[in-house]
């Protein structure tokens, strides 16, 4: 029993360090943005970010479009059972650019 426990303990931990596949949905208001993630570039809002997940950590999650402010957040990976995972979805709302 004591040995099927440390087993156990040691697949949970390798889970929690681990990387393992997390997504989030990125969207902006307005839509239609470019979304960076990292600095890499995955698409425009409503965009989808799969990335691998590591213990705790951020992303940075970049918007930008024409006639508006960009904006940058810092988006945290939470604890959960099975690991650190992204949030399921982050919203941006950008600020228009008076001309």
């Amino acid at each position: 029993m004591r040995r099927i426990q440390k087993v156990l303990g040691l697949v949970g931990l390798v889970l929690l360090w681990g990387g393992c596949a997390s997504t989030m949905m990125v969207f902006t208001d307005p839509g239609n943005a470019e979304i960076l993630v990292d600095g890499e570039m995955i698409g425009r809002s409503p965009a989808l970010y799969a990335g691998e997940s590591s213990l705790g950590g951020s992303v940075e999650v970049t918007a930008r479009l024409s006639g508006y402010q960009e904006q940058t957040v810092q988006v945290s990976r939470v604890l959960q059972p099975w690991g650190w995972y992204l949030p399921d979805n982050v919203h941006v709302r950008l600020e228009r650019v008076e001309e």
